[in-house]
């Protein structure tokens, strides 16, 4: 039959397009970009890197509308890279929006640091300023007493001066000789070079009243120098005599310095009388570091760093 080829062909034509047509089809996946764009939006793209989520957006958009007409396979194709193209973006505007995150928290933190550290300043200063004004005020206080006491050495001077007592100009040497035995051995120790400096100034206003045949007033900085000594010796709390509490075995005592007799064995005692050096002492009891002796008719204590 010379028409059966011809149906043959048509017929496997019919069955072969519904084949090629099923081959052909692009399926479109827009669920992970619809979901790349969700999680660029929850980590805050739209505010922190707005150009990229903008952008993610708009091909997802134009994703989803070549996918809903479908008229052909091309606009199959470009849905699908509209769609990739999206993911991309988004997974961009993610990752520079938790990047911009991060360094704001840094920033805050750093902010908050220095501002603690700021604050800690301010009150260093403020403490700093405080002591410095708490010094200042020392200082002209301390000004203040030592012109006053300049002025009442002054009146004291001239009251010797007019007075003319039973001072002596032999007892003015020999307590001024004395003054600077006591001045020598404190030199030997560099710690006292301030009281060293005071005993000096004594010592010079006392030789300036002696040459002027002041000799009340000669006498008074002399005892003045020597008192400086002696409390410099009395200062050391009983070092020189060690910690341990014990009687001593002597029954009496030189006077290594002039020493003052406290009403009681601590130094917070009154001081009742003074012994000059080279005078003995006999011991009546002991209390720590403290020795009761009598001179002139006083009794009280004396150091034991100060007896030999």
């Amino acid at each position: 039959m010379p028409g059966l080829p011809v149906l043959k062909t048509v017929a496997a034509a019919a069955l072969a397009a519904p084949l090629l047509a099923c081959a052909g089809r692009i399926k479109v996946d827009l669920d992970a970009a619809r979901a790349a764009v969700a999680e660029a939006r929850e980590a805050g793209a739209p505010a922190r890197s707005p150009e990229a989520f903008t952008r993610a957006e708009g091909h997802l958009q134009r994703a989803e509308a070549l996918d809903a007409g479908r008229e052909t396979r091309r606009d199959r194709r470009g849905a699908q890279r509209a769609a990739d193209l999206a993911v991309a973006e988004a997974h961009c505007a993610t990752a520079l929006s938790r990047s911009v995150h991060q360094a704001e928290e840094a920033t805050s933190k750093a902010a908050a640091a220095a501002a603690a550290s700021t604050a800690e300043t301010d009150r260093l200063s403020a403490r700093l300023r405080k002591a410095e004004e708490d010094q200042k005020r020392l200082e002209e206080k301390l000004a203040a007493l030592a012109r006053d006491l300049e002025v009442t050495e002054t009146e004291l001077i001239r009251t010797k001066a007019r007075l003319k007592g039973n001072e002596t100009k032999a007892e003015a040497s020999a307590a001024i000789a004395e003054a600077r035995i006591l001045a020598g051995r404190l030199a030997e120790d560099k710690s006292r070079a301030s009281v060293l400096a005071r005993t000096e100034e004594s010592l010079a206003k006392a030789e300036e009243q002696l040459t002027a045949g002041n000799y009340g007033a000669a006498l008074f900085f002399a005892t003045k120098a020597q008192d400086l000594t002696a409390h410099a010796a009395e200062g050391d709390d009983g070092q020189a005599a060690g910690a341990a509490a014990a009687p001593l075995p002597a029954t009496s005592y030189v006077v290594r310095s002039a020493a003052r007799i406290r009403k009681g064995p601590d130094r917070a005692e009154a001081i009742v009388g003074r012994v000059p050096a080279g005078v003995r002492l006999a011991r009546q009891a002991v209390s720590g570091d403290w020795v009761k002796v009598t001179y002139r008719g006083v009794t009280g204590w004396v150091h034991s760093s100060l007896l030999q």
